[in-house]
């Protein structure tokens, strides 16, 4: 170990020689010492040997930048990676508290599409399939003539609607319709929805409505203005090759004893993106409730 001030003075023979060799072995051990050396320059190298850290001197020559440990293991608190051309990085960023060391060993190649990077517990990661759960923000549904759910990733499986005294102030018929790329598909719905009125339906109390255009959330062909609707629909993947989706669920009304049972199918033209309450005719004005939806996969 040693320090200098990298300048050979001028002296003669035995006196030289020593304070040149000074100077070299002050470089060949990167200034190595208690203390910061008393001279320093920009971009100079320094080897704290109080805490073990090689250090690098800022450019302004005012402060000292830690870079590595002495056993050779890093000490800066984020990982940057340069893109090509060096205009920007990526990286990885510390906590600003850690609650200790931790070094965490990488799968040895990629995973498959959709997987995630998991950890068993002892800092080895590894690609797994696992559910992911989302929950969207609440939209409150009191103006517009549609609440629409769209950015519904690849990767959902199964998606929850859920409404809460939604409701418009027309007569047109309230729907759900769900959309790809290519928009919002109004046609090939196949299934029913089952109106049934009081706790003991009797004859004349019960109806049912097929689906076509949408997926018919109250079991009857013509609204009434002021209808409140409460409940879930699921919507499932069944068949991820040709995007074809299975709904079910149960609704109610909040103006009197009346629930709605609601099953079918919808085959997509694409990947399911986005989903939508809206009605059929398209201009009544939402002006009541609220709705959210739980994506999973």
């Amino acid at each position: 170990m040693a320090q200098g001030d990298l300048n050979v003075a001028n002296q003669s023979g035995a006196a030289f020689r020593s304070d040149l060799n000074n100077q070299l072995l002050a470089l060949g051990t990167l200034m190595s010492g208690a203390a910061e050396p008393s001279t320093t320059y920009a971009y100079m190298r320094w080897v704290d040997t109080t805490n073990n850290i090689i250090k690098g001197r800022n450019a302004a020559n005012n402060g000292w930048i830690p870079l590595r440990r002495t056993d050779g293991t890093l000490i800066s608190t984020s990982l940057e990676l340069l893109d090509s051309d060096g205009s920007n990085y990526v990286g990885f960023q510390a906590p600003a508290t850690a609650s200790g060391n931790v070094k965490w060993t990488l799968p040895s190649g990629d995973g498959s599409s959709s997987q995630s990077l998991v950890t068993n517990g002892s800092a080895i990661l590894s690609w797994e399939s696992r559910s992911r759960i989302v929950s969207s923000a609440v939209k409150i549904t009191t103006s517009g003539t549609s609440v629409d759910f769209t950015d519904i990733p690849s990767w959902a499986k199964r998606i929850t609607l859920n409404m809460s005294s939604v409701s418009t102030n027309g007569t047109s018929l309230p729907v759900i319709r769900l959309g790809d790329s290519g928009g919002y598909e109004t046609s090939g719905y196949t299934g029913a929805t089952s109106y049934s009125l009081g706790t003991d339906p009797g004859p004349g109390s019960t109806n049912t409505v097929t689906h076509s255009t949408g997926v018919n959330l109250l079991g009857i062909v013509n609204s009434v203005d002021s209808v409140n609707i409460i409940g879930s629909l699921i919507f499932t993947i069944l068949d991820p090759s040709v995007n074809l989706w299975a709904y079910s669920g149960v609704l109610a009304r909040t103006d009197g004893p009346i629930t709605m049972q609601v099953a079918g199918v919808k085959l997509l033209s694409a990947t399911l993106d986005r989903l939508q309450i809206t009605t059929v005719g398209g201009t009544d004005t939402f002006d009541l409730g609220k709705a959210s939806i739980v994506y999973e996969g």
